[in-house]
């Protein structure tokens, strides 16, 4: 089939996305692993870290959003993606410009977002959890600034595990960074099952100024992203914990692709995820699907 879809980006994180507002899932449920991730390659596809797709939801919720990884795994949520689909569903003509909140289903649960000033968009992302269950982690009962041996390396690594709808494991540095690193320590921890046994999104993470974290993440599934929502959640909410920041002031999160704001509420009451998306471009591509 052909199947027309249209180019996001938030901070860079791009997705693909396909509308299925009145489709009832059925493109949904007709895609598979692998076409997914041909559509995601960026040399020989269109070019994405993911494909997400819209949905109206009939129950208690306004619309649903399906996110699959650059390499064609489900994934719980994506904070990047949430603005892109709020974006998208503006530009497809929804009513939701000017709504107080539109929730939207997520394999995270329900979240609420809206639109505020300047265009940007709000996201009340899920509230950072340190309970080992929540943080998909099984290197013990303690989740803060716990150390976590990985295979291939000859130190274990010191780094904290967060729950935010998908699994996270945020470890601070002193410096930046390095890339040779990102890569070498997230994809040995991306896939270290006995630790995350539904694999994990890495974070490298540093304090930048009184109210600014510097962070690249290895997200599952994809590697190294310019910017990720859910990421960005995850440190600051690791950040908080560890008295780096303190509670209900806005946190700006640089990453590659550009700056989001977070702001973690006192005694972990919210989340708030806060940034711009942006159409890139839309067009049509020949796909193996079948509707049924």
């Amino acid at each position: 089939m052909t199947l027309s879809f249209s180019k996001y980006h938030g901070a860079g994180n791009d997705f693909i996305m396909v509308n299925n507002l009145d489709d009832d899932r059925r493109i949904w449920s007709a895609m598979d692993a692998d076409t997914i991730a041909s559509l995601c390659t960026r040399h020989h596809g269109i070019g994405a870290d993911g494909l997400i797709v819209a949905v109206r939801d009939s129950g208690n919720a306004d619309y649903r959003m399906g996110y699959f990884n650059a390499d064609g795994s489900p994934a719980e949520m994506c904070g990047n993606g949430l603005r892109c689909l709020m974006r998208y569903l503006a530009d497809l003509g929804e009513p939701i410009q000017d709504a107080e909140s539109v929730n939207i289903l997520t394999g995270a649960g329900v979240v609420a977002a809206r639109f505020v000033e300047n265009d940007r968009i709000q996201i009340s992302m899920p509230v950072p959890s340190f309970d080992p269950k929540d943080a998909q982690f099984k290197g013990g009962a303690k989740t803060i600034h716990v150390p976590v041996s990985v295979p291939g390396l000859a130190e274990p690594l010191y780094g904290t595990a967060v729950g935010v709808g998908n699994p996270h494991f945020v470890l601070f540095n002193t410096e930046m960074w390095e890339g040779d690193d990102v890569h070498e320590i997230g994809s040995r921890m991306a896939i270290h099952k006995d630790i995350f046994p539904e694999g994990v999104n890495v974070g490298f993470a540093r304090r930048e100024a009184e109210d600014t974290l510097a962070l690249v993440v290895y997200e599952r599934g994809v590697g190294p992203t310019l910017a990720c929502g859910s990421g960005a959640i995850a440190a600051a909410g690791a950040a908080v914990a560890q008295n780096m920041f303190p509670y209900d002031e806005p946190v700006t999160v640089r990453m590659p692709g550009g700056m989001l704001a977070v702001t973690i509420g006192k005694d972990w009451e919210y989340a708030i995820l806060e940034g711009e998306a942006v159409k890139v471009f839309e067009g049509t591509v020949s796909t193996p699907f079948r509707i049924g």
